[in-house]
């Protein structure tokens, strides 16, 4: 029985695998779950087996590689006393690992480019978006304790600003996704996450943000 059983995961994670280079090298659209049997290895119904869909087969991606839907999704502080800083460099970091960690990028390349308007991805597409509001919802609540520590002006918009942060970020590395080699990205996330949060007033004003 313990045999039948690691047998059963193991050609999970070899669904996975397979699924994941039939969508980078083809997209959503154009890879169906046939497909993704052929590239595994295995029956139809053994992909059936363990994914009802495509949009499961997706979800089990990023589940079984420990990645969130949005690559910006912080973790909570409740007592930290330089939220500001702290907040910089988890972005920095989210940024850095989402571009430079090879299988995280590919991952992400599926998931923001390759997910073409197919209706069985509307599901997944949906759980994107959500996520994107929990990493302006997470982003908002450290720009709030900045405020309340005084590292940020009193008359801030809290949640613009995080939505502008988001989107910031997200457009750059998308831009990011496009590009076939990755190099020097240490130094342009800390530029780019630095320049996103002086524009929200954290730091010198650059002229192109002031008022």
């Amino acid at each position: 029985m313990r045999r039948t059983r690691q047998q059963a995961l193991d050609t999970r994670v070899k669904i996975i695998n397979a699924a994941e280079r039939a969508f980078f090298l083809h997209g959503a659209a154009r890879t169906s779950l046939e497909d993704i049997a052929k590239e595994a290895g295995v029956t139809r119904g053994a992909v059936y087996g363990h994914f009802k869909d495509k949009e499961a087969v997706f979800s089990a991606m990023f589940e079984y590689f420990g990645l969130p839907l949005d690559p910006f999704l912080i973790a909570p502080s409740h007592e930290d006393g330089d939220p500001l800083n702290r907040l910089q460099a988890e972005l920095t970091r989210c940024l850095c690992d989402a571009i430079r960690i090879a299988r995280t990028r590919r991952l992400y390349v599926i998931a923001l480019t390759k997910c073409e308007n197919a209706p069985e991805k509307a599901k997944f597409c949906e759980r994107i978006h959500m996520a994107g509001l929990r990493a302006e919802a997470q982003i908002d609540a450290a720009l709030r304790s900045a405020v309340a520590r005084g590292q940020l002006r009193a008359s801030l918009d809290t949640r613009e600003a995080a939505n502008f942060i988001h989107a910031a970020l997200s457009g750059y590395f998308r831009k990011q996704l496009m590009m076939s080699s990755p190099g020097g990205i240490d130094a342009d996330a800390n530029r780019i996450v630095a320049t996103a949060l002086r524009c929200i007033g954290h730091g010198s004003t650059p002229p192109c943000c002031s008022q």
